[in-house]
């Protein structure tokens, strides 16, 4: 007769990360978190600091509730149809990752922040890199991220070439021109100027959308703005389901007249 099992406890091999010179051996507890924004640069941050911290990171949050030490991030999956919450488990500090425009700033009273000089060590192959140009976009106008208005187009323009009336329109209210991912694919405009959810996040006092059918990912983009104003032919379209004011027409008809009263009155 075999002797009865008795269960093993899983063991996990671990290694303690090498740390940089400068900092901690350890994290201090008192960090409830460390917030990073979705952007190039902050991808990279987040992923090295989850690297060296050996801690998790929830990313492209959109919204943060605390509840004493408990704090619980809002993510949007499935093109923004369905809200998830996840709590944060484990020793401090959280990282997080949240998109742009998530939330409003808000004062906190405390000190300013500190500024701290970090000596980089020297990598291995860093003196290797050269680099042979630099591009400065141009720029007329607000910033898509900043510009209290924001005139958008999509594939209802028709053409290419009917974009300068997204252009014009946006200039007249002293905002900024977007573009939905059908005309960036298409290859009209740059994808600098593209609203959604893997474009830029804008939240402008009003959002006018032209020729856009208003898909969810475009929608995640741009649903936070203060008003909405949506032109398209079509009377069904789901642009029509977040916009304070819809117009049922022809883009080519009423772009046009907006532009033409606009400019009667400056």
């Amino acid at each position: 007769m075999s002797p009865p099992c008795t269960p093993s406890t899983p063991t996990t091999a671990s290694s303690t990360p090498r740390q940089p010179p400068s900092w901690p051996a350890s994290p201090p507890s008192t960090s409830p978190a460390i917030l990073v924004g979705a952007t190039y640069d902050g991808r990279d941050i987040a992923a090295r600091l989850s690297a060296r911290l050996d801690r998790p990171v929830l990313a492209n949050g959109i919204s943060l509730d605390a509840d004493g030490d408990q704090l619980t991030v809002g993510t949007a999956i499935f093109g923004g149809a369905t809200l998830i919450h996840t709590v944060f488990r484990g020793p401090r500090p959280y990282l997080g990752l949240f998109r742009p425009k998530s939330f409003p700033p808000e004062p906190t009273g405390g000190d300013p922040a500190r500024v701290v000089e970090v000596p980089l060590a020297e990598a291995e192959r860093a003196g290797e890199t050269r680099v042979l140009d630099r591009f400065v976009q141009e720029q007329d106008g607000p910033s898509l991220e900043d510009a209290p208005v924001v005139v958008s187009g999509g594939r209802g323009l028709g053409a290419a070439e009917h974009y300068a009336m997204v252009e014009t329109l946006s200039k007249l209210l002293n905002g900024a021109p977007g573009a939905s991912r059908a005309i960036v694919d298409a290859g009209w405009v740059p994808y600098s100027r593209q609203i959604d959810q893997t474009g830029k996040t804008v939240k402008p006092h009003l959002y006018i959308a032209c020729g856009i059918s208003g898909a969810t990912q475009h929608l995640l983009g741009m649903k936070g703005s203060e008003r909405i104003l949506a032109i398209n032919k079509d009377p069904e379209a789901p642009i029509f389901s977040v916009a304070d004011l819809g117009i049922v027409g022809d883009i080519h008809t009423v772009v046009p007249k907006l532009i033409e009263a606009l400019q009667g009155r400056f």
